[in-house]
């Protein structure tokens, strides 16, 4: 019987439950230019959802994924949560949100994403971030998960099950901080990293990958990787 394997880092599900093939090995030298993956978009055939928030050249977010950012900037202000870029809110006033695009999250099932203040400061007290969706693209904002704003500096990833109301055409999702309305500011930053929707409709059957070029089908994220061409 072939092997069946999981392979995560700091928590995060890079490939889950395929058939282990080959593992390539690691070391050689440095010899070659490296490759860029493009680990993000929307409705692929093995994700809904995926942003690094590096993959987009112009350190920007994609308009195609993202419909609305509120005092947030993409780069590497509260250092590196994952790899690379991320989005972070450090504004101390106004509302602080990100909404994606409409979804058809109907093949979906768990929501992943890394949630941490990084280097910049942290707070006990500042108010909860909750993650909720919508459906027909309303302003109706159903909750999926409330949680504690980040009170010290480790990154932690979280996986959301979605419900079977939330598996539908037309879904939004949105991350957003309560507003803060007993110090009227926000006393922290916080930062979201490599979002991931995962397309269950279409489970690979087995990994095998030469990785020239990676086939990203594969892989969901490669966090602190680089690819050389050979």
């Amino acid at each position: 019987m072939s092997p069946r394997a999981t392979a995560t880092h700091r928590g995060q599900i890079i490939f889950k439950d395929v058939l282990a093939q080959q593992l390539c090995e690691q070391g050689g030298e440095d010899t070659h230019p490296s490759v860029h993956c493009h680990l993000w978009g929307i409705h692929g055939n093995h994700v809904i959802l995926r942003d690094d928030f590096d993959s987009n050249q112009q350190g920007e977010l994609d308009p195609s994924i993202w419909s609305g950012c509120s005092a947030c900037e993409v780069g590497e202000r509260c250092g590196v949560l994952m790899h690379g870029r991320a989005v972070t809110f450090c504004d101390p006033l106004g509302q602080r949100e990100l909404i994606t695009r409409p979804l058809n999250t109907s093949a979906a099932s768990i929501l992943q994403f890394a949630l941490s203040s990084g280097l910049c400061r942290f707070s006990y007290s500042d108010p909860d971030i909750v993650i909720s969706f919508s459906l027909n693209s309303s302003d109706d904002w159903i909750t999926l998960e409330r949680i504690r704003a980040p009170s010290n500096s480790s990154t932690v990833v979280h996986l959301l099950p979605l419900p079977a109301q939330s598996r539908r055409e037309g879904v939004r999702l949105r991350w957003a901080q309560e507003p803060a309305i007993r110090s009227g500011t926000y006393e922290s930053c916080w930062g979201l990293d490599n979002v991931l929707l995962v397309n269950v409709a279409h489970r690979p059957p087995l990994l095998e990958d030469n990785l020239d070029p990676p086939d990203t089908s594969n892989w969901l994220f490669f966090p602190g990787a680089t690819i050389k061409v050979c």
